[in-house]
């Protein structure tokens, strides 16, 4: 739900205060809580053991308060944030972070008394974190197509024009990451598993071989949505499409 679209509408009933969907919501975001408290730590945490991801915890349900759509941020990424930030000065405080990864993290902005301030300020903090954020994820996406011998102008060219088409490679990429055994194959041999996916979904061999790379590049970013998150958004709205 975290990195998809009914993430909307979602947040829609927390925000009428139904409070099941909020429980749903932070019990299917706790890998993704788990994954960048760790990160942000430098280690594997437990959530039985860890205080730092009940920070986590906190600062995701902050950021399900918090979220505003009309910012241009996905959630995901507004939340991440959030976290980010959170536990952070958890560490601080603590005296912890020195054992972390010393990652660089800008402070969320001081709320004031003066509502119209806190809205401005917010808008240009996030603004300036999205735009570094998005240019971040596209150095690595380069760096995953490179490792496997796709150059990042290539999709300019394969990306398919007609709606039908895009849809059908669509389909073919997300049966890819549906079979995890299939996608490690795909990184281990730098190749695409032609005859599972033509098995799998009945496309043909002419189809999936035109649209190989453009299948990797959709693979690469569903199969890491937590790392991509503001790509997987424009993939997001491409499987929103009629592709669902």
């Amino acid at each position: 739900m975290l990195f998809t679209d009914s993430i909307t509408s979602c947040l829609q009933k927390i925000k009428e205060g139904d409070e099941e969907a909020r429980e749903i919501l932070i019990e299917e975001a706790k890998p993704f809580i788990a994954k960048v408290t760790g990160r942000l730590c430098g280690r594997s945490l437990s959530w039985e053991r860890d205080d730092e991801l009940s920070i986590g915890l906190i600062a995701f349900n902050e950021a399900i308060d918090r979220y505003n759509e009309k910012q241009g941020v996905p959630f995901a990424a507004f939340a991440r944030l959030v976290i980010k930030s959170r536990v952070t000065d958890y560490l601080r405080k603590e005296s912890k972070w020195h054992h972390t990864n010393r990652e660089s993290l800008e402070q969320l902005p001081e709320v004031s008394a003066n509502p119209a301030e806190n809205a401005v300020c917010w808008e240009k903090y996030l603004a300036e974190i999205a735009n570094r954020e998005r240019k971040e994820e596209i150095l690595a996406f380069q760096r995953r197509l490179s490792e496997l011998g796709i150059a990042f102008s290539d999709l300019v060219h394969c990306s398919p024009k007609h709606r039908e088409t895009r849809q059908r490679l669509l389909a073919a990429a997300r049966y890819l990451v549906e079979q995890p055994s299939l996608y490690k194959e795909l990184l281990a041999s730098k190749r695409l598993p032609l005859r599972e996916i033509m098995l799998g979904t009945g496309m043909s061999r002419k189809v999936l071989e035109r649209g190989r790379k453009y299948i990797i590049a959709v693979a690469i970013l569903l199969y890491n949505r937590d790392e991509f998150i503001y790509l997987n958004a424009y993939v997001g709205q491409a499987l929103g499409d009629g592709g669902r």
